[in-house]
């Protein structure tokens, strides 16, 4: 059958227009595909315009795309997974640059290979389409969406209009790394429409306005499904016209980071509503949110939800690769911190991260999650080979630049990780305090106790005995002993088994000798011996 003789009725547009629609972003500039990407596309939209969708499975993309041989087998090669996650990204990416005003909206659902074509009517939509008989087990559209509003121009100057559209599109793009967050694009045509009649879960939506100075942007992020505003921010600029680009990019990594992060605004509403879901009827975002409310508070009963939860989404989600590196990195932890008598093994936690890494290497939370395993593998070199890796894949986002500055400094680069982090956080007034534990490392290194003992004033994790730990240890080595001897009764209450087990335990982030021993003389100064 040939695509002339598919009716209209099949999909709502000729199959003329939806050739011609596969063409106008094969030919844009925009459509950031690889030839391999393309033909992928061109194959899946034909197969199915010919009636042949049916026969649209990985294997035989596989065989007749990627010249795979007959005896492909993609639970070992996941060519096909790996590819259709990047082609997902670039047609995301061209909806929101340049194809907004097209007609047809051209989507592969996550979980099939099969296209979908949709209206784009006055949205340039960026979203998984709702369940369909096609989608295999396990890949629910479970995961959130935020619509992006073009920022409404208050200032008078019909000039600037541009500057609302620019920032909009500037942080749905940033969004768009975060793979488990969706998100829709909402152009300033398209009126105000309510998110509930667009099945979206979160709006980001803001103002430009003139005060004394130049320009003050508004952001707001309103739940959709309750109608609040849970967040807001402004920036603020003068009206240079050679700074306007430079800050918007500055606004989308600072918002997005604030928002999208393990720790964001995103995940702090949700995840309170996935406590309410029993554990066999998680999705798979839902099972990460277990994984990112544990971050939290390190305590036992999270643990075992986590474990529990992402081992079932691995199991419904085999092709996830952010599921399996958050198991890897579950594992990791409890390795490393001992905090729960349940076996999980280094070696294993590092084949799940080479897995995660397999199914998803453009993802450089992925590639941060390697980093960890290696840093506990005591593999420095290649470590600093992955986070560089990782800082490649999104150089700007300032989320990636303090975790990767972390672990730099980790890994011993006292150039480029603590410059990193302090950049982070001198741009981002939502960083992760994790990064004072580098810090922390980096100032004993250089000797200077007191600016060591001024990061531990930063640490919000007092059930974690690597709180108490580096306090006691600045305060032995400045000679403070009362306040000392106090931090080490607070680490033995956190951590009773530390006089035996405490080099070890500090050897799995600590790697350089000198370092490691004026640990141990500090702790030793307030009555911690772990010689």
């Amino acid at each position: 059958m040939s695509p002339s003789t598919v009716s209209v009725d099949n999909f709502g547009f000729s199959p003329s227009a939806i050739l011609g629609q596969m063409n106008r972003i094969l030919d844009s500039p925009e459509f950031k595909a690889t030839d391999a990407q393309r033909a992928f596309l061109q194959y899946v939209v034909e197969k199915t315009l010919s009636g042949h969708a049916d026969a649209i499975k990985g294997y035989t993309v596989a065989t007749e795309v990627f010249g795979r041989r007959e005896d492909f087998d993609q639970a070992t090669d996941p060519i096909v997974s790996i590819q259709a996650n990047k082609l997902r990204r670039a047609l995301e990416r061209y909806y929101l640059v340049a194809g907004q005003n097209d007609p047809i909206r051209i989507d592969i659902p996550k979980g099939t290979y099969v296209p979908l074509f949709q209206e784009q009517g006055h949205l340039s939509v960026a979203k998984p389409p709702p369940k369909s008989p096609k989608t295999e087990p396990g890949h629910e559209s479970g995961w959130p969406t935020i619509l992006v509003q073009s920022f409404e121009n208050l200032t008078g100057n019909r000039d600037l209009e541009y500057m609302g559209i620019g920032i909009a599109t500037e942080i749905a793009l940033e969004i768009t790394r975060y793979q488990e967050i969706r998100v829709l694009r909402q152009r300033p045509e398209g009126g105000q429409r309510r998110a509930s009649d667009i099945g979206v879960r979160f709006v980001l939506c803001g103002s430009i306005k003139r005060d004394a100075t130049g320009l003050k942007v508004i952001v707001n992020l309103v739940d959709g499904v309750t109608g609040l505003h849970i967040w807001g921010d402004s920036h603020q600029t003068d009206l240079n016209p050679a700074e306007l680009i430079s800050f918007e990019e500055k606004i989308a990594s600072a918002v997005v980071s604030k928002i999208s992060c393990e720790d964001g605004i995103v995940v702090k509403t949700l995840a309170p509503e996935s406590k309410r879901v029993p554990p066999g009827e998680l999705t798979t975002y839902q099972a990460m949110l277990r994984f990112y409310r544990f971050l939290l508070d390190f305590s036992p009963e999270t643990f075992l939800d986590t474990f529990a939860a992402l081992q079932q989404a691995c199991t419904n989600e085999p092709e996830c690769g952010t599921v399996w590196s958050m198991l890897a990195r579950l594992y990791s932890l409890n390795y490393s911190l001992e905090l729960f008598d349940l076996e999980t093994p280094i070696e294993e936690a590092a084949a799940f991260a080479e897995r995660g890494v397999k199914l998803d290497p453009a993802n450089p939370r992925v590639r941060m999650i390697m980093g960890f395993i290696l840093l506990f593998k005591n593999e420095l070199s290649a470590g600093l080979v992955e986070v560089d890796h990782a800082l490649q894949l999104n150089p700007n986002s300032l989320v990636i630049r303090e975790n990767i500055g972390y672990l730099m400094t980790l890994f011993g680069d006292w150039q480029r990780g603590p410059a990193l982090i302090n950049d982070a956080v001198e741009q981002n007034p939502y960083y992760n305090v994790i990064v004072h534990y580098a810090l922390w490392v980096d100032w004993v290194r250089q000797e200077r106790y007191d600016r060591a003992y001024e990061e531990t004033l930063h640490f919000r994790r007092p059930t974690l005995f690597w709180d108490p730990l580096l306090r006691a240890a600045s305060l032995g080595l400045l000679g403070r002993m009362d306040e000392g001897v106090q931090a080490g009764k607070d680490l033995l209450q956190c951590k009773p088994d530390f006089s035996t087990r405490g080099r070890a335990l500090i050897r799995h982030y600590i790697k350089f000798d000198d370092i490691v021993e004026r640990m141990v003389l500090g702790l030793g100064r307030v009555g911690i011996d772990v010689s």
